[in-house]
């Protein structure tokens, strides 16, 4: 009997960390603080590293992305439930309460913020600000039009900011410079899945992508895509001129670019589920791979 007691009592915890994982969307986050502490680790420069101060960023980016994640799922629980890809998340099927929730994105917000703010007051702004502006301006704007992909990636790219912030003590060209990539980065990112999922979006009312008679306007998407992914090409450099990386790997950092522009030309040429694809699933590796370049170049390679 209190094997059977003790069993159901691990199930019931096993699948409230799995609820909990997808109420903060583990995955996302998890990518999100990466890029931060990348950011971080190519600000630093060659010296000063702390596995302790990595810990610490770790932890505040990571909760300060959960509490913004939590508050977005509390505003959309009744559009999930319209999405094929979203219907089974803990708040649209109920196997979580909203106070619960709301409880989670309180003790996380103010966990982050406090953490990122050991580092300095920039730091802990600068997570406010990608925590507001990506629940309470980026989530209701998804409803009215495409400008909500262009602000949602500001929240989206203050990582790298955040990173950089809290290796230099204030914002620098340099954390400028990963920011505008982590920017411009996103954009053909989500024009991918925002064509892969436009039916799906169309049931909830969201307008993340332009339309063409009620359908996606692949013209509009390539055309952007191809710009974003092209000015990403130059500011592979910058880092390199502000002497945080070395030649070398700006040149390989140029090549993925290079790469990633000949992903968005095929999807402009040819827009379908393939093309679209292929384009999201390099993206999801371009990001840490040219920021670890920055990085490995700064330790590794000489100019």
């Amino acid at each position: 009997m209190k094997d059977q007691v003790s069993s159901r009592d691990f199930s019931g915890f096993s699948q409230w960390m799995t609820d909990l994982a997808a109420l903060v969307k583990f995955r996302l986050s998890a990518t999100v603080v990466l890029s931060s502490v990348l950011a971080y680790l190519v600000a630093l420069g060659g010296s000063g590293f702390s596995w302790f101060a990595v810990a610490v960023l770790t932890a505040g980016g990571f909760l300060t992305t959960a509490a913004a994640n939590v508050l977005n799922e509390l505003l959309e629980k009744d559009y999930d439930k319209l999405m094929a890809r979203t219907s089974s998340r803990p708040l649209a099927e109920g196997r979580l309460s909203m106070s619960d929730a709301l409880l989670i994105a309180g003790f996380a917000s103010i966990g982050g913020i406090t953490l990122l703010a050991l580092f300095n007051p920039w730091t802990a702004f600068l997570g406010m600000v990608s925590l507001i502006s990506y629940a309470f301006v980026y989530t209701p704007l998804k409803r009215v039009g495409p400008i909500a992909v262009l602000v949602g990636a500001i929240p989206g790219a203050l990582p790298a900011l955040i990173g950089s912030t809290a290796a230099e003590m204030s914002i620098t060209t340099l954390g400028l410079t990963l920011f505008a990539i982590q920017f411009f980065w996103q954009l053909p990112h989500f024009y991918a899945i925002g064509y892969l999922g436009f039916d799906d979006y169309q049931k909830a009312g969201f307008k993340l992508v332009p339309e063409v008679e009620g359908k996606a306007d692949t013209a509009t998407l390539g055309r952007d895509s191809i710009a974003s992914t092209f000015i990403l090409l130059p500011l592979g450099f910058v880092p390199y001129l502000l002497g945080a990386t070395s030649l070398w790997a700006s040149v390989i950092v140029l090549l993925l670019g290079l790469v990633f522009l000949n992903f968005a030309v095929k999807f402009r040429r040819a827009p379908s589920r393939k093309s679209a694809l292929g384009m999201m699933f390099f993206s999801f590796a371009y990001l840490p791979v040219a920021f670890t370049l920055f990085w490995l170049g700064q330790q590794y390679f000489s100019n």
